[in-house]
C-alpha cells in the first residue's frame, strides 16, 4: 500500500467543496484518534482527511480532502471543535478497515475542461446568488470573489443545495457546467424562496459547528 495515496476517511451526510470551511465537533473516539494522526503529520499529504457523502446507505466515491485549519477548543474529555477547509477532490479506489477509523486509497483530480470560465455566466451566477442571499438574510452582501478562483465552488457554500445536488456539482469536471447548474438552480428556487423554509435553513446553516456521527461503512 506504500505506493498509493491513502488518507483517513470521514463518511458524513454532507458534501464539502474545495475552499469551503467545515466546522466539526469531534466526539467519537475513532475520530479523536484520526484528528490526532492528522495533527501529527502536519504539512504532509497524510495530514489531510477525506469527507465522503454517506447517504441512504450509499457511500459516494467522489469526495473532498480537507485540512485542519484550527483547533478552536479542546475539551477535558478529548472532544474537539475543529475548523477544516476543503482542499481538493478525489475519487476513492479502495477502503481499508485496519484502524479504528476507516482509510481509503484515492486519486486526486481536477477539471478536464481547462477552458476559462465564461465571464457572462460568472456574472449571471453572482447576480442570482446575491439576490438569493438578500432575500433570505434581508441585507445586501458583498461578493468579493477573486477572478482566479473557481466561483462555482464558492457560491455552492450558500446556494441552498441539498446534499445530492451538491454531490452532483463536485463530480462535474467543468467550471462552466457547474456555473450553468448553479444558474438553473437559482432561477428555479428564487420564486419559491418565500414559501420554502428548508432552502432558507440550508443557506443559513453554513458556518456552524456540526456535531455529526460518522456513518458506519
Amino acid at each position: 500500500m506504500s505506493d498509493k495515496t491513502i488518507i483517513p476517511l470521514f463518511p458524513l451526510p454532507l458534501v464539502v467543496c474545495p475552499g469551503e470551511t467545515l466546522p466539526l465537533h469531534i466526539f467519537e473516539e475513532r475520530y479523536k484518534e484520526m484528528i490526532a494522526y492528522c495533527r501529527g503529520n502536519e504539512n504532509q499529504p497524510s495530514s489531510l482527511f477525506g469527507v465522503s457523502l454517506a447517504y441512504n446507505n450509499k457511500l459516494y466515491s467522489i469526495g473532498c480532502a480537507v485540512k485542519i485549519e484550527n483547533i478552536v477548543k479542546e475539551y477535558a474529555d478529548g472532544r474537539l471543535d475543529v475548523i477544516n477547509t476543503g482542499v481538493k477532490r478525489y475519487k476513492m479506489n479502495e477502503i481499508y478497515k485496519d484502524k479504528a477509523y476507516v482509510r481509503a486509497s484515492i486519486d486526486y483530480f481536477d477539471d478536464e475542461d481547462t477552458v476559462q470560465a465564461d465571464k457572462k455566466l460568472v456574472k449571471k451566477a453572482l447576480k442570482l446568488h446575491k439576490k438569493l442571499n438578500e432575500l433570505i438574510k434581508g441585507e445586501t452582501i458583498d461578493q468579493n470573489i477573486p477572478e482566479d478562483k473557481q466561483v462555482s465552488f464558492i457560491l455552492a457554500h450558500s446556494a441552498g443545495f441539498d446534499v445530492l445536488q451538491k454531490q452532483r456539482l463536485i463530480e462535474m469536471l467543468s467550471e462552466n457546467k457547474r456555473l450553468e447548474f448553479l444558474v438553473e438552480h437559482f432561477e428555479k428556487v428564487l420564486p419559491e424562496i418565500e414559501r420554502s423554509e428548508e432552502i432558507k435553513r440550508r443557506v443559513l446553516s453554513n458556518g456552524h459547528f456540526k456535531n455529526l456521527r460518522s456513518s458506519d461503512i
